[in-house]
């Protein structure tokens, strides 16, 4: 089963994910603020991190880098934002991010996008 980590200071739309991810059929773990979900990652690898950008203990683009470093192997991460802040999505395109989603976002286009980062189509 794959697993997706959740890294976002919104309770209800973290637990909201990781509900529905978990009726996808994934194993989904939240954690509220940068440093929890640093931790998280750390400790047991997710095979993706859906990760706010404005967050408690940190911002979504360090803790972006942070991953990418201390991970074993590259993780795909999505990241979901209130933001409308002009350049964050060049930012994440620039990082490498696997997708770029603003709230609110269609849950099934997310769910779409997350299903084509971990079993991509065949061409």
């Amino acid at each position: 089963m794959k697993s997706i980590l959740i890294i976002e200071d919104d309770r209800k739309i973290a637990i909201a994910l990781t509900i529905r991810l978990k009726s996808a059929g994934y194993e989904a773990i939240a954690a509220y603020d940068a440093l929890t979900g640093l931790n998280a990652a750390v400790k047991n690898p997710p095979d993706l991190v859906l990760l706010d950008i404005s967050l408690p203990v940190g911002n979504g683009f360090t803790l972006f880098e942070r991953i990418q470093t201390l991970l074993p192997a590259p993780t795909p991460i999505l990241f979901i934002t209130a933001s409308k802040q002009a350049g964050f999505r060049q930012k994440a395109n620039e990082l490498g991010a696997a997708g770029y989603f603003e709230k609110p976002y269609e849950v099934e286009e997310l769910l779409v996008a997350i299903q084509n980062v971990l079993n991509p189509p065949d061409h």
